[in-house]
């Protein structure tokens, strides 16, 4: 009885954290449903110097717009390492057919449940 009440807290445990991949996989496929998930109350979405604000549908639908408008190949992941107060950091960038763009995402880890602090992403010059 006890491996079953182990197997069922340890099941319950990795479903309700988030890793790293997952995030990393979320802005990968353009996902804007997936990324919102891994914000927590005090996340910030920043597209092209503008803060996307509003209700959490608002935003989804915003990201997904830029996703729409913006048709991009890939996400390459340029660097990423870690900072102070369990932050971690990824900078990439989004290719188009056509533009370029920096993506750079803060990620707080608390005991390996990673959410975005805050996620920038803006036009290459």
């Amino acid at each position: 009885m006890i491996n079953r009440n182990y197997f069922f807290v340890s099941f319950f445990i990795i479903i309700n954290t988030n890793s790293l991949e997952d995030i990393i996989n979320s802005l990968s496929i353009q996902n804007a449903n997936e990324i919102i998930n891994h914000f927590n109350n005090k996340s910030n979405i920043i597209i092209n110097d503008i803060k996307i604000t509003g209700t959490k549908t608002q935003v989804v639908n915003n990201l997904d717009n830029f996703f729409d408008q913006n048709n991009f190949n890939e996400l390459k992941i340029i660097h990423s390492g870690n900072s102070d107060d369990n932050i971690i950091y990824l900078l990439g960038e989004y290719i188009s057919n056509d533009d370029l763009y920096k993506v750079l995402a803060l990620i707080k880890n608390n005991n390996n449940n990673h959410s975005i602090q805050k996620l920038t992403i803006n036009k290459k010059e």
